[in-house]
């Protein structure tokens, strides 16, 4: 049996993962309405990707403002993690090239006490 995944917009920066606020022309559906003549309405949703798939969830006016300050704080947040992520593994690729090195120096100090 299949379950339907929450449609609920996240509470805080930290439960987005990815994502982003986008708008998109739609039509309302009515037939009086001046969408069905061509002028659609502008609304606001966050698109974000769960479980491989795209998820597409509406924005309400009035939450607006406060989820996009929202959504943009998680994305500077996860541009500084993978800063932070690349400048540790280059500092690790330069101490394990440093070590193999001094390894190397260790092994040759060794071999020449033998002699003594």
């Amino acid at each position: 049996m299949k379950t339907k995944t929450q449609k609920v917009l996240p509470k805080t920066a930290d439960e987005i993962a990815n994502g982003g606020v986008y708008v998109q022309r739609v039509r309302c559906g009515k037939s009086n309405c001046k969408c069905a003549r061509g002028e659609h309405h502008t609304a606001l949703y966050y698109f974000t990707r769960r479980r491989g798939k795209l998820v597409k969830l509406y924005i309400r006016k009035a939450e607006a403002e406060d989820f996009s300050a929202m959504v943009e704080q998680a994305t500077v947040e996860r541009r500084r993690r993978r800063q932070t992520s690349k400048v540790s593994a280059e500092l690790l690729s330069k101490f394990r090239t440093d070590s193999w090195e001094n390894d190397g120096l260790i092994k040759a100090l060794r071999d020449n006490q033998d002699y003594e």
